[in-house]
């Protein structure tokens, strides 16, 4: 059975790594259009306020520590751009470098996440403000 995964941090993880428990024989791949996997969002504030100083102990986890672990397939800087549910496979971008894939799957799982709501006000680039929801964001912040 094929699974694929779409998203990482908590969730994406969570159910993936869990699959993989239940069935071991299961291909499990997970993919995020971000460059890691799990990050600790409630620290996000802490690094932009200085107390915490390396932007690497923002992760809580690596790709490779998670496959490894878990024997789940990770796939970072890919970003799902169309789930074709009648060939049951998506399109994905690979983000480093453009090239496209169309990755097969039995069951498919989307895990997201939320995009940030912006009010009108702030949608026009405005020196100084910011949304906090990654650490790119976080970095962004703080070097401002």
């Amino acid at each position: 059975m094929k699974i694929l995964v779409i998203g990482g941090v908590a969730a994406g993880t969570k159910v993936a790594a869990k699959i993989k428990r239940l069935d071991r024989e299961a291909e499990v791949t997970l993919i995020t259009k971000e460059s890691g996997i799990s990050y600790a969002t409630c620290a996000l504030p802490y690094f932009v306020g200085g107390m915490i100083d390396d932007e690497g102990d923002l992760s809580a986890n690596t790709p490779e520590k998670f496959e490894s672990l878990t024997g789940v397939r990770v796939l970072t800087d890919v970003e799902a751009e169309a789930v074709n549910p009648h060939v049951k496979t998506v399109s994905a971008k690979d983000r480093s470098n453009d090239a496209m894939y169309e990755l097969p799957y039995d069951k498919l799982v989307i895990s997201t996440g939320t995009s940030p709501v912006v009010p009108d006000i702030f949608k026009r680039k405005i020196e100084g403000v910011f949304g906090l929801s990654r650490p790119d964001d976080a970095v962004k912040m703080r070097k401002y």
